[in-house]
């Protein structure tokens, strides 16, 4: 059987259903966040950047997340939670390998 790699949305619905996380951003490189939001300005539609960032690569699938975290949170704990429960998804999907999960803290509120 085929690994087929999950949709951003299955994956940031993942992520925000984490205890701790109170927000998910676009999980591309800050350029192409920049370039988008001034694409969307000048063509006034909304370009929207995926919120999980899914990379397929020869040695596996490499997940990138930004959330926010409330401030009595503390981010390594939601950082873990938010690691176990994607990897948790991807190994329930019969996904392909993970090559990288990475979860980074973008904003404490």
């Amino acid at each position: 059987m085929t690994a087929v790699v999950p949709a951003t949305d299955q994956l940031a619905a993942v992520v925000r259903r984490v205890s701790g996380v109170c927000a998910v951003y676009p999980a591309g490189p800050i350029v192409a966040t920049a370039v988008n939001a001034a694409l969307g300005a000048v063509t006034q539609r909304a370009h929207t950047m995926p919120t999980v960032l899914i990379e397929q690569r020869a040695d596996g699938v490499r997940i990138t997340a930004k959330i926010g975290i409330g401030a009595t949170e503390r981010s390594g704990d939601v950082c873990s939670r938010v690691h176990d429960a994607i990897a948790a998804h991807l190994l329930q999907s019969g996904n392909p390998p993970v090559a990288q999960i990475a979860v980074i803290v973008a904003s404490i509120g």
